[in-house]
C-alpha cells in the first residue's frame, strides 16, 4: 500500500494567496492514496503561516532557518522534509513546489508504476526537477542521493563523463540523476505533454498529463504587465534567444572538456540573466500565464491538456 510524503518549501508572496489555495484544492482533488503534506515555513510571510499550519493534511517541519539562499536553501528544507517523511514510515516521497500540483486522479500511481529496483526516479528530465521528483524510500535510504554536487564532485572526471552523456543544468535535484548514473541505474523522465496549439503557452507545462508546474512563481519580483502584444513578443525572444544561448553556453563540448575553462562564461550569463533576462523578460511572461491560471483553472489547464479552449 502506498504512503504518499509530499514534501514542500512554502514560500508564498502575498499576491499569490490565490495559486496556494489551488496548489493545496489539486492535490486533495487528484490524491487517492493516503497522504500527507510536510512543509517548511520558515521563511512564509505570516499572514500564510496560519492557513498552512491549520490545514488538515499538513505537517509543519520545524527546524533551523538557514542564511542560503536560492538553490542551496531549497536543498537545506528538502532534506529536512524529506528526512520527517521517511521517518513517518512514508513508502514513496515526491517534490513539489507551490505552483506544481497534480491535474490527474491517478498521478500517484501512474508514477508509482514506472519505478523497478533499475528505474529508481521519475523528475522531469527538461524543467525543474524538484517540480516533481517522485521516489521510494527504499532507494533514498541505500542510495543517499543528494539534491546536487560538491565542488569535488564537480571537478570530478565522473562528472566529466557525465556531462558528456547528459544535457542538463545543475539545479537541484540534479544530483539524483548524477547518482542514478554513478550506480548504472535509470530513472523515468517527465516530458512536457501539452498540445501543440497550446505550445505558444511558453511558461506553463504539463509533464506526461499529470502533472502541472507554472514556473518560479515563488519569486520575490513578479512584475504586472498589461500590454498583451509586449508579453508575446517577450516569450518569442525568451524562447528563441535565450534558450539558445544556455544551451550553446551550458551545454556544449567545451563544458564537457573543461569545465574549468567556462565557469568565467558561466558567471557572466548568470550576471545577464539575473539582471536583464529575468527581469525583462521572465518575470513579465510569469505573472501573464499566473493571472490566466488563476482567472479559470480548470479552462487553463484543459486547455493545455487537450489544446482546445472552452467557447
Amino acid at each position: 500500500m502506498i504512503k504518499l510524503g509530499i514534501v514542500v518549501v512554502y514560500f508564498v508572496k502575498e499576491e499569490n494567496k490565490a495559486l496556494l489555495d489551488l496548489h493545496f484544492k489539486q492535490i486533495e482533488r487528484h490524491t487517492k492514496v493516503p497522504y500527507t503534506i510536510y512543509g517548511s515555513i520558515n521563511r512564509l510571510l505570516p499572514e500564510f503561516r496560519k492557513k498552512v499550519a491549520l490545514h488538515p493534511k499538513v505537517k509543519i517541519c520545524e527546524c533551523t532557518t538557514t542564511d542560503l539562499r536560492s538553490d542551496k536553501e531549497q536543498i537545506y528544507y528538502l532534506e529536512h522534509l524529506i528526512g520527517e517523511a521517511i521517518a513517518d514510515g512514508c513508502s514513496h516521497i515526491v517534490t513539489l513546489h507551490v505552483d506544481s500540483f497534480p491535474v490527474r486522479s491517478d498521478w500517484v500511481e501512474v508514477l508509482a508504476s514506472k519505478l523497478t529496483e533499475s528505474c529508481i526516479f521519475a523528475i522531469p528530465y527538461y524543467g525543474n526537477y524538484t517540480a516533481c521528483l517522485f521516489f521510494e524510500r527504499d532507494f533514498y535510504l541505500k542510495y543517499r542521493p543528494t539534491f546536487s554536487l560538491s565542488p569535488e564532485e564537480f571537478s570530478s572526471k565522473q562528472y566529466i563523463q557525465f556531462c558528456k552523456k547528459f544535457e542538463h543544468i545543475p539545479h537541484a535535484g540534479f544530483g539524483f540523476i548524477y547518482k542514478a548514473y554513478l550506480e548504472n541505474l535509470s530513472w523515468f523522465p517527465l516530458t512536457e505533454s501539452k498540445k501543440k496549439s497550446a505550445q505558444f503557452v511558453f511558461h506553463s507545462n504539463i509533464y506526461n498529463d499529470i502533472i502541472f508546474h507554472l514556473n518560479a512563481a515563488a519569486s520575490p519580483d513578479n512584475i504586472p504587465v498589461t500590454k498583451t502584444s509586449f508579453i508575446y513578443l517577450r516569450k518569442w525572444l525568451w524562447r528563441y534567444l535565450w534558450a539558445s544561448v544556455f544551451k550553446i553556453i551550458l551545454l556544449t563540448k567545451i563544458q564537457q572538456k573543461a569545465l574549468g575553462s567556462i565557469r568565467p562564461i558561466r558567471k557572466m550569463i548568470s550576471w545577464g540573466w539575473r539582471h536583464i533576462g529575468f527581469r525583462m523578460f521572465y518575470l513579465h511572461v510569469n505573472w501573464y500565464e499566473r493571472k490566466k491560471l488563476l482567472e479559470d483553472p480548470d479552462s487553463y489547464l484543459d486547455y493545455l491538456r487537450t489544446g482546445k479552449k472552452k467557447t
